[in-house]
């Protein structure tokens, strides 16, 4: 570029060539009297052209826009007494369907504007009038105002008047109103008659000033002209040969400078020196600048084009970065207003409604307020302060504004966490923030599960040492049960055989109840098969039933019509499971009096059927104290238990169970004092699947094992 620029420098323009004498003297001889001429018809009339000129601007400046106010305000003046008749007039005062009227603020308005403006166009100090002729405008102008106020003050208590239906009032009023409307349209009139006679005698007199001033202008166009076309008689002579520069300008034009055009101009035949050879001259000199400037421009368009490239490129590689960052990743000044975001992290904010982002406050979109409320507000202060990055710890975020519920029926709240990172300046103050979001949910929830398998590892190794060492035992009370059973049944003692007979059952189901803590110790989920949830709620119920008429306990359930509830599944260890919510029930119903009148007693709840998601959902409620928020959150964690006496494993044990089954039990959040539910959710079959299940003698879906991690 620095050669180029070089290369265009040598084209300076040289020194001026000496104009040939002959062509000198006779412009300058006929120029001369041109202007002499000029000057002397322009001394002729430059009075009569001052005065035209002051006379215009004054039609120009008040005349003409004082005749249009004129003829509005009459035109208005008119509207305004139709308003007043039709709104106030005497000839409706006896109709019965008539109602008086106000005048109309806008016509008041629009009359005291237009009269406002014609004070001011007649206080203006110009050649329109002259100043005895002012002061009587706006002497005038002044009465018309006065007279439009006592109008309107008059017709406001006309109206007050007939409003009151105060007719002798309004008849006192009514002639004077009118007479005073009649006055001052009279000398509305009568200003409009006087302005339009002025107004032609002004258009008379500049009509004479022009005319005089034509005739001294006519005069010296006559000798211009005479002089003008002598003097192109001799620049045409003079001036022949710029036709061909002329011809070759107007192809540059229409084509574009070429290399070759500088060898076009027509050097050769111009041998005179004189200010035509010197144009043809400098014409060549300039194209042969423009080319070289032409290649300069052309190289730094290209260097332009790349650079340009290069920038859309990079913006490509960031747009593609940030489109591929999967985290919510929002970057804000320190006010808090986002100015740049990846497209997940608008999509999170605006919910999938397709609001705009950029440009907002980033603490007034709801699914940032809780952060707000663990002290977002502190970030954008703390970053001007420290130059390290702040953690956010998880904070749970609805994750849907509808309330919808996830394949496994809970809740759509998730978790996220991240960190606050400043946002410098090349000074290394922060100028905003860049904050990144990761969604914890699925991690959170993991290390949940990890910790309660943990847990439930635990349990199950204390569960198969206690199971190993009751089962001894068991084994040996059972053989020695039924030898006594059939030792009475020879001897004919009925009572002892019945009584044998309910030890061996109990026995029975101890051993149950030790193969089920065995099978959570080898972290089984039992023998699968078709289960029908309600015949398995009805078994429940049937086994406490006695216990339930022994503590007067109401005992209600509902199941929805046409509900299919079947379910894969291990009836024994479902039926534990229920056996365990229902047996926790009736332990927290043993605070609440019988006869307590604000819970009607002591009741148990029990209600199934199909939700929208295809399960089976069940819930066992009661309406006992409750459970507290703080142990809640830990229910289903091995040894967590509110009575002394229990060992904290039913819970979690119904939790495993549930879970090995493609469910989930949850707790429902209720206040203190209201009660405790329960709620299942079990995968549904169909029935068709059912019978081809029963057919096949083979379980429809593989068993599902439960891995601790």
């Amino acid at each position: 570029m620095g050669q180029n620029m070089a290369k265009a420098g040598q084209f300076k323009r040289k020194p001026r060539f000496t104009i040939a004498p002959s062509l000198r003297r006779r412009i300058l001889a006929f120029v001369s009297g041109l202007v002499l001429l000029s000057l002397f018809g322009s001394g002729v009339s430059l009075y009569r052209i001052t005065e035209v000129n002051r006379i215009l601007d004054a039609v120009n400046q008040v005349s003409v826009p004082l005749s249009r106010l004129f003829a509005q305000l009459q035109s208005d003046s008119d509207v305004f007494q139709r308003e007043m008749e039709r709104n106030l007039g005497y000839s409706h005062w006896k109709d019965p369907h008539w109602h008086p009227r106000p005048i109309p603020k806008w016509i008041h308005d629009i009359l005291e504007s237009e009269v406002e403006r014609i004070r001011v166009l007649v206080k203006t100090d110009s050649a329109w009038a002259s100043a005895e002729a002012r002061i009587k405008w706006q002497g005038w102008i002044l009465d018309i105002d006065r007279g439009l106020k006592e109008l309107r003050e008059e017709g406001n208590n006309l109206y007050a008047a007939l409003e009151r239906r105060d007719e002798a009032t309004a008849t006192q009023i009514y002639p004077r109103w009118n007479a005073s409307l009649e006055e001052w349209r009279r000398q509305l009139q009568w200003g409009t008659a006087e302005y339009e006679r002025s107004l032609r005698q002004t258009f008379a007199l500049a009509e004479t000033r022009a005319a005089e001033l034509r005739t001294g202008l006519e005069i010296v166009l006559a000798v211009v002209v005479l002089l003008s076309l002598l003097f192109l008689w001799l620049g045409e002579r003079a001036l022949r040969p710029l036709g061909e520069l002329t011809k070759l300008a107007r192809e540059i034009t229409r084509r574009g400078l070429q290399k070759g055009d500088k060898a076009l101009v027509p050097l050769a035949p111009l041998s005179r020196n004189d200010e035509v050879t010197q144009l043809a001259r400098e014409f060549h000199r300039m194209a042969t600048a423009l080319l070289e400037r032409e290649k300069i421009v052309e190289m730094q368009k290209h260097q332009l084009q790349e650079q340009n490239r290069l920038l859309r490129k990079m913006g490509e590689l960031n747009e593609n970065v940030l489109n591929s960052i999967e985290s919510v990743l929002i970057v804000t000044d320190l006010s808090g207003k986002i100015t740049q975001c990846n497209p997940v992290a608008s999509e999170w904010l605006s919910a999938g409604c397709g609001k705009t982002v950029f440009g907002t406050e980033l603490l007034e979109w709801p699914r940032f307020k809780p952060f707000v409320e663990r002290g977002a507000k502190t970030w954008f202060s703390a970053l001007e302060r420290t130059s390290t990055a702040l953690k956010i710890d998880p904070c749970g975020v609805e994750a849907s504004v509808t309330g919808a519920v996830d394949e496994n029926g809970r809740g759509s709240a998730k978790t996220f966490g991240g960190h606050v990172m400043p946002l410098r300046q090349e000074n290394g103050a922060a100028r905003g923030a860049i904050i990144v979001l990761e969604d914890l949910t699925e991690e959170l929830d993991l290390q949940q599960r990890l910790n309660r398998a943990e847990n439930l590892a635990a349990v199950g190794r204390l569960s198969a040492q206690v199971a190993h060492e009751v089962r001894n035992p068991l084994h040996s009370i059972g053989l020695e049960a039924e030898m006594a059973a059939e030792l009475a049944a020879a001897l004919g003692h009925i009572p002892l055989k019945q009584s044998l007979q309910s030890i061996l059952g109990s026995v029975d189901r101890l051993e149950k109840i030790t193969q089920n803590y065995l099978k959570l110790s080898r972290l089984s989920a039992g023998e699968k098969k078709p289960v029908d949830v309600g015949e398995v709620l009805e078994s429940v119920l049937a086994t406490y039933a006695s216990v339930c008429e022994a503590e007067s306990v109401r005992v209600d359930w509902r199941r929805e019509e046409q509900s299919s509830l079947l379910v894969f599944g291990d009836r024994d260890l479902l039926e534990q499971v229920l056996g365990n919510l229902f047996r926790n029930a009736l332990q927290a119903l043993e605070s609440v009096s019988v006869d307590d009148p604000a819970r009607n007693g002591r009741a148990i709840q029990c209600s199934m059927g199909n939700a929208e998601s295809g399960r089976v959902w069940l819930r066992v409620e009661d309406n006992g104290p409750g459970i507290a928020p703080e142990v809640r959150e830990r229910l289903f964690t091995p040894f967590v238990t509110t009575r002394p006496q229990g060992t904290g494993l039913g819970l979690s044990f119904a939790h495993k169970v549930i879970e090995d089954h493609g469910g989930s039990i949850t707790c429902a959040d209720r206040a203190p004092g209201e009660g405790t539910c329960f709620e299942i959710l079990l995968p549904q079959i169909a029935r068709e699947t059912t019978d081809f299940v029963l057919e096949a003698g083979e379980p429809a879906s593989p068993q599902k094992e439960f891995v601790n991690a």
